[in-house]
């Protein structure tokens, strides 16, 4: 099969969650025989495009054996990362599906991209589509109000006029409509998460949505090797991903500076586009020996990291749906303390695999921190839970969606070949 995923952004400039996750898949399906090709918008600078349709730049490279398109406004549209109706682009997203002519399309994530969803539906092109956000029923994908507050959905726009007033309402309605468009000519739509699956369900109560859990590449993640955990012993805490405010790592410093305890160490790992908010970080931080920023690091380095630390803490206050350190870091048998929403309170239980803290609450979370350091004997009892804990592979997860791209392309040729034969008569 030639399979064409589309994503919002893409290595190597890009390398969080949702591009790990088309990366793997279109690896993995290149490694069983398949073509793979991903089309993505992306942000370098105009000298490294080497083509060009109306005001569309296009770069096509290789990363590690991936083929890659890469499109660009050469004057981006302010309201890029909102826009569903993207005129300029959908001039040349024919002209490339033409070209590519992919037998299944799969949407890893649909911001940017749209235009070639719209495009594979007026060419009869069928595709599938895995959520990893919110961002077709909320135009800043990760449902929080303008005042930063959680927000439960859209209810038909009426929400968004009222806690997000900084999108017209004509637009609010447009927007969603469209959405609505995509999701519902979707072949297959797939979400990692329950969670996230009953956020969609309850704005459309009719979609069709199938729950494949994220799988990770075993090959580069090692077991952590720490056991025996008595008191006294200094424990290393960890946050790993990117550097924005809906992240609340600043959470995690208010929390973390207030700790009075020298055993224990900080390492926090990523970085982020917000230069602001990356220096408040560092002035919470201030001169805290214990907090040490780390910098970016690769997939090939994950196993390594968890390897050397005690827990992972993801402090998010939006409702992350799947996030994949969550997983690596149970498959690397480490205990986890997350915010008690989402898909982090699907897969996190007190006592069990780690702790949930009350969702931008720097106090509860100390709280727990607390406990851990001076009893670190609880972190015992955890890693022993977590080793009956089975995380799926890329494999199996590859296997699955595998399996529903052939479902798809043999009833969409067997509806093909009917209608041509009912022409035929």
């Amino acid at each position: 099969m030639k399979l064409l995923y589309l994503v919002h952004q893409f290595y190597p400039m890009h390398y969080t969650g949702t591009e790990k996750f088309v990366l793997n898949i279109a690896n993995m399906m290149q490694k069983v025989g398949h073509k793979s090709k991903v089309v993505t918008y992306s942000f370098y600078d105009e000298s490294f495009y080497d083509q060009r349709m109306g005001n569309i730049l296009i770069k096509v490279f290789t990363y590690k054996g991936l083929p890659v398109i890469a499109v660009r406004h050469k004057n981006i549209p302010i309201e890029i990362g909102a826009m569903l109706n993207d005129g300029e682009l959908s001039r040349v997203t024919e002209n490339i599906l033409k070209r590519e002519s992919p037998d299944i399309i799969h949407v890893g994530h649909p911001m940017r991209v749209s235009e070639f969803i719209k495009a594979a539906i007026r060419l009869g092109l069928p595709y599938v589509l895995t959520l990893t956000d919110f961002w077709l029923i909320c135009h800043r994908g990760i449902l929080l109000k303008a005042n930063g507050d959680l927000c439960g959905g859209p209810q038909r726009g009426r929400l968004c006029k009222q806690h997000c007033p900084d999108l017209p309402g004509p637009k609010i309605e447009q927007r969603l409509s469209d959405a609505r468009d995509i999701l519902l000519k979707a072949e297959r739509i797939i979400s990692p998460s329950l969670f996230l699956a009953s956020v969609f369900k309850n704005e459309m109560p009719n979609l069709d949505i199938r729950i494949i859990n994220h799988g990770l590449r075993y090959s580069v993640l090692k077991q952590n090797r720490g056991n025996g955990y008595i008191k006294g012993n200094s424990i290393v805490f960890c946050y790993a991903g990117s550097l924005g405010h809906h992240k609340g790592v600043h959470t995690l410093l208010n929390a973390f500076r207030g700790l009075g305890a020298s055993n224990c160490l900080l390492k926090i790992y990523g970085s982020g586009s917000d230069e602001l908010y990356i220096q408040n970080l560092k002035s919470i931080a201030g001169s805290d020996r214990r907090i040490e920023f780390c910098g970016v690091f690769s997939e090939e380095q994950v196993g390594c990291i968890l390897s050397e630390i005690d827990v992972v803490i993801i402090p998010s206050l939006w409702f992350e749906n799947y996030p994949l350190i969550l997983h690596e870091a149970l498959a690397c048998n480490v205990p986890v303390v997350a915010s008690n929403v989402g898909g982090m309170a699907e897969k996190i239980k007190d006592g069990l695999n780690g702790y949930t803290f009350k969702v931008g609450d720097p106090e509860h979370l100390r709280e727990i921190l607390t406990g851990i350091v001076e009893n670190p004997s609880v972190l015992n009892t955890l890693k022993d839970n977590i080793r009956n804990i089975v995380v799926p592979t890329i494999e199996q997860e590859a296997y699955t969606y595998e399996r529903e791209y052939k479902s798809e392309l043999v009833v969409k040729k067997a509806n093909a070949r009917v209608e041509k034969d009912i022409k035929r008569y």
